[in-house]
């Protein structure tokens, strides 16, 4: 009877030992993979609150992850914000490896950052030609511009959102106050200028602008009234929710023209997009 219960007991122990070597082996393999995935690149902000990451094996990307849900980590290894990085600083941004195919690139599965290098702001001067690329200064007669973001298939995508009418006041070169008013169609019936948006299931959209609005307004109209704006149809106000300081969209459907209506100190403006079911 001892022998069958020492036998037992060596049993036991085994089991805990390869439980635990497993534990390991995993925790192992699971860091090997973040070491494989991880790219070092260069903060470069630009704009209001924009920002790219050049790597040297990847070139420039941003990262679209939840800013909030990242773990962010300084030089000393304490924990900041991702509002926090400064210009220059070299990081090791780790992920699941899977890059969105645009420019510049962006990069959804993000986990974690670390600050390998500070750098100096100066360092990030070097990459002023690509910022140059992929933004301009806002005009100031016109009002702020606005892309929808959305995230489907493991990939992130941008579109941009065609401005229909506006009220706008803005300051000259001179210090002369101006204001510029431009009418437009109901949106149902704007034509070719409402992008389509592709969804195969309810999907979150941010509305990316410029210059965040101090009030959005959000109103559907099934996509079925396109063309018949001069009819006045009623549309469906849709409550819009707010992430990462930006205004969301919950659970846009395809098959609906969507109107934003946004108000900024300055003026109002008015944008539109359709979104199409897969």
């Amino acid at each position: 009877m001892k022998e069958k219960k020492y036998l037992w007991l060596l049993i036991g122990f085994a089991i805990i030992i390869g439980v635990v070597a497993a534990i390991f082996y995993g925790m192992k393999s699971n860091k090997a993979a973040d070491e494989e995935n991880a790219v070092t690149a260069m903060f470069v902000p630009y704009g209001e609150g924009q920002h790219i990451f050049v790597s040297e094996e990847i070139g420039a990307f941003e990262v679209t992850a939840d800013k909030e849900a990242l773990e962010v980590m300084d030089a000393n290894g304490k924990k900041i914000a991702f509002g926090q990085l400064a210009k220059g600083n070299v990081v090791k941004i780790y992920g699941n490896g899977i890059m969105a195919e645009s420019y510049p690139g962006q990069y959804p599965g993000v986990s974690r950052i670390e600050v390998v290098n500070e750098g100096s702001p100066s360092d990030a001067d070097q990459y002023q030609g690509i910022v140059d690329e992929i933004y301009a200064e806002p005009d100031p007669a016109e009002p702020p511009a606005l892309q929808a973001e959305y995230t489907t298939d493991l990939a992130n995508a941008t579109v941009f959102i065609n401005r229909g009418g506006y009220e706008w006041v803005y300051m000259d070169k001179d210090g002369l106050s101006n204001a510029v008013v431009a009418d437009s169609t109901p949106v149902l019936d704007w034509g070719d200028l409402l992008v389509d948006i592709v969804l195969s299931e309810p999907t979150d959209l941010t509305l990316a602008f410029t210059e965040k609005p101090q009030e959005v307004e959000v109103v559907r109209y099934d996509s079925s009234l396109i063309g018949k704006g001069s009819e006045m149809p009623e549309g469906e106000k849709i409550t819009v929710a707010e992430k990462e300081e930006k205004p969301v969209i919950e659970g846009a459907e395809g098959g609906y023209v969507y109107e934003i209506i946004a108000v900024w100190e300055n003026g109002r403006a008015t944008f539109g997009f359709v979104t199409v079911k897969r």
